[in-house]
């Protein structure tokens, strides 16, 4: 995540500079995905009509700025175009004494309009070993408001802090979590389709984080800035597009597997099919879950990012089972999966107390056209 190079001497040009003490905090954030090249995403930012900040880009934020309380307007500019056009947003703003806010612009100028938005930072200090966390949706992805309401979820589905039907400008206001690393990622609100998948992140005891989710899927990616933490790295959202039947290479041994992605859980689960010793055809079946190592439920945690993952390996037989129990299922292995482009993967398999076998395979079917494989 980028800092802007701001300093207090940045701030000492302006007319409205007060007294050396301040009573109020502003932290300012653009958060305007109103053009598909980032440098054409900076302006100017004047604080009374005098140019505090220059050259600010999508998703740069500063830290604290010192002001006096009173009111005050905040335009923003086009970059370098303060002294020959309008501002393109304009913003009036009261800062009270003793009280932390941030100012933000949003909006693409297509979907949603472009404006200034401001937050009261200001809340009670966690319990010990907890700090507060702020969800803000600042993703104007869609021009139907209810059309960009989304779910904010852990990576294996569970929704977070019951955010749900979360809209474009609502905040869920500052909520308190034990402090740990979380793999928290923004999906639909039935959770089935994931928009934004940020990587795991270490959130600190005693800390205030405002998670923003910004960009318009358009001239922007959607990505995650957390403040003042810094902008979040993403993984490509789970998706379906590992869907489909495998065979591996040659065909002619007879081998392959079909997976099937379930995005809402970040999870693989599927069916690999070989033949025995006796040259009998075999189905087995894996799963990538979401969950705690070790579990009934979860032997082997880690889920699927959309390329990769490491599945418990299965296997399924009726003997010694009377009717209307429930078959038997041992593990045997495991399978590591590698998805290396639209038709091409790799699996390497490790049955219990054996070497472990890379295998090659293409794609027989999928859900999308296969443009690897024209």
């Amino acid at each position: 995540m980028k800092r802007l190079a701001t300093t207090l001497a940045t701030l000492a040009a302006l007319s409205i500079a007060g007294p050396a003490w301040s009573d109020a905090r502003v932290a300012v954030g653009h958060f305007a995905p109103f053009a598909d090249d980032i440098e054409a995403t900076a302006v100017d930012i004047a604080v009374n009509g005098e140019v505090a900040l220059e050259g600010v880009r999508f998703k740069e934020f500063t830290g604290y700025l010192d002001f006096p309380a009173g009111d005050y307007t905040i335009d923003i500019y086009l970059a370098g175009t303060a002294s020959s056009s309008d501002p393109v947003i304009t913003g009036d703003f009261s800062l009270s004494d003793g009280v932390d806010y941030t100012v933000y612009a949003v909006g693409n100028a297509v979907t949603q309009d472009l404006e200034l938005r401001a937050l009261v930072d200001n809340t009670d200090a966690p319990m010990d070993g907890n700090l507060n966390l702020r969800i803000v949706h600042a993703a104007p992805f869609a021009a139907d408001l209810a059309a960009t309401e989304v779910s904010i979820r852990t990576a294996g589905g569970t929704v977070v802090n019951n955010l749900v039907g979360v809209p474009y400008n609502a905040d869920s206001g500052f909520f308190e979590i034990p402090a740990d690393t979380y793999d928290l990622k923004v999906a639909s609100n039935d959770g089935v389709v994931n928009y934004i998948d940020p990587l795991p992140v270490a959130l600190p005891a005693a800390a205030d984080v405002t998670v923003f989710a910004v960009g318009d899927g358009v001239n922007q990616p959607l990505g995650i800035v957390a403040f003042p933490v810094g902008e979040l790295a993403t993984r490509a959202p789970v998706d379906n597009s590992a869907n489909g039947w495998w065979a591996v290479t040659p065909a002619e041994a007879g081998v392959g597997f079909i997976l099937q992605p379930m995005p809402g859980q970040n999870r693989l689960v599927g069916t690999w099919y070989q033949y025995d010793a006796d040259g009998n055809p075999e189905f087995l079946t894996f799963d990538s879950c979401m969950g705690t190592a070790g579990s009934d439920e979860c032997p082997m945690p880690g889920g699927f990012d959309g390329m990769s993952a490491t599945t418990a390996l299965y296997v399924s037989d009726r003997v010694g089972v009377a009717d209307g129990e429930p078959v038997n299922t041992t593990r045997v292995g495991e399978i590591e999966y590698q998805i290396l482009g639209c038709g091409e993967a790799t699996a390497t398999v490790t049955l219990e107390g054996a070497e472990p076998v890379e295998f090659s395979a293409t794609r027989l079917t999928g859900p999308f056209p296969c443009a690897d494989q024209e």
